[in-house]
């Protein structure tokens, strides 16, 4: 419990920010097997970048609560923000033209599910950026 009560906003914060990346992960994992994304070719770079990000948070948290605020810490957010925003761009490209296609001309109800389960992966890719950088203007640890 002592645990808990020595962090700081920019824990949970940052504990949300892992929460939503994998979040994408999963979400892009599932939209690459629906029948309308599966035939496309997928981009695991952006899985790629975001599971980095998440390793990243994770060691930026442990090592703020072992070592404290050091300056090379300092680094983590900014990386992950890019790794964050890559992703996100690479998941925008992936899935544009097929947004565009199933929205002007193959507008069904699996074509739609298929495209909602794509949007979710986007929008939860696009929150942990958000939600990174928040967390970096904020402490992990309380003095």
């Amino acid at each position: 419990m002592n645990f808990l009560k020595k962090q700081a906003a920019g824990f949970y914060i940052t504990v949300l920010t892992v929460v939503l990346a994998v979040a994408s992960v999963v979400s892009y994992l599932i939209n690459c097997g629906t029948d309308y994304f599966s035939k496309m070719e997928n981009h695991f770079g952006l899985v790629v970048c975001l599971l980095i990000a998440v390793v990243l948070d994770i060691i930026y948290i442990a090592g703020v609560n072992k070592k404290g605020p050091e300056k090379y810490f300092d680094a983590v957010p900014v990386v992950c923000g890019v790794l964050f925003m890559a992703a996100f761009a690479l998941f925008l490209v992936a899935r544009v033209s097929s947004i565009a296609t199933i929205l002007s001309f193959e507008k069904n109800a699996q074509t739609m599910s298929d495209l909602t389960s794509a949007i979710v992966g986007m929008v939860t890719c696009f929150l942990a950026a958000i939600f990174n950088i928040a967390g970096s203007f904020c402490k992990v640890v309380k003095n």
